[in-house]
């Protein structure tokens, strides 16, 4: 009953995050989750539910994004998805959440200090952005991390950066569905706990885009860097206890 119970509230803090800063979802879920679930009994619901969670963004969120950027990060992403899901099967949890936390925490502390990588072949980065981020996606349902570097590295606007992770995380996750199916992770049990927990990302989006609305370019960019450094940090822990 504890675990039911705690998951609902997990779902609700995740998926506000996600609606205010068009990232987050299963960056916050998969270290709180895993303290009490090991990854496959969750993994494929929070692909089901980021995907639920990208199409309501869409249809709500200003802002412009690249059609052309999208596609590329996306097939990127399908190339690499496929691989991830073979790593979720037989590699240790703990190991890909400790190398994931280090990435994420890494990158952060590197844009705290203003350090900028500079890309020449914006294509070239968007691809590897794309694959990483696809691998990621099959493995621990973290496809966000390279993406939202990647754009952080940028300066991207805050509106620009909203609509572009949550086009990319909507066809991602759409594309990556099917492979969960067949690979049989997507399964009838896995379906039912995504439907008690379906209010919960419900009641999250509508409050999520309230706040999201009303936060500053300034304080958005500071909110953003921040989660990305807590989020590296209870990676890591997640992983070590």
């Amino acid at each position: 009953m504890l675990t039911i119970f705690m998951t609902f509230l997990i779902i609700l803090f995740a998926s506000i995050i996600q609606a205010t800063t068009g990232f987050g979802f299963s960056l916050v879920a998969v270290p709180l989750l895993s303290i009490f679930l090991p990854l496959k009994d969750f993994i494929p619901m929070l692909v089901l539910f980021s995907f639920l969670l990208s199409f309501f963004l869409f249809k709500n969120l200003a802002g412009n994004y690249n059609k052309k950027r999208i596609i590329i990060l996306a097939f990127s992403g399908l190339s690499s998805t496929i691989f991830g899901i073979f790593m979720l099967k037989f590699i240790d949890d703990n190991i890909l959440k400790f190398a994931v936390g280090c990435i994420i925490l890494i990158s952060s502390v590197l844009m705290l200090f203003g350090i900028r990588v500079k890309v020449k072949v914006r294509i070239l980065g968007d691809i590897i952005a794309g694959a990483v981020s696809g691998f990621l996606n099959g493995s621990v349902s973290l496809s966000g991390p390279p993406v939202i570097l990647l754009l952080s590295n940028e300066g991207a606007e805050k509106e620009t950066f909203r609509k572009t992770l949550t086009t990319y995380f909507l066809l991602l996750n759409f594309i990556s569905l099917p492979i969960f199916f067949f690979n049989g992770l997507l399964t009838r049990d896995i379906v039912l706990k995504s439907l008690i927990n379906l209010p919960a990302l419900g009641i999250g989006m509508f409050l999520g885009l309230i706040i999201g609305n009303r936060i500053s370019e300034g304080h958005f960019k500071k909110i953003t860097l921040g989660m990305i450094l807590v989020l590296g940090i209870m990676s890591i822990m997640s992983a070590i206890l």
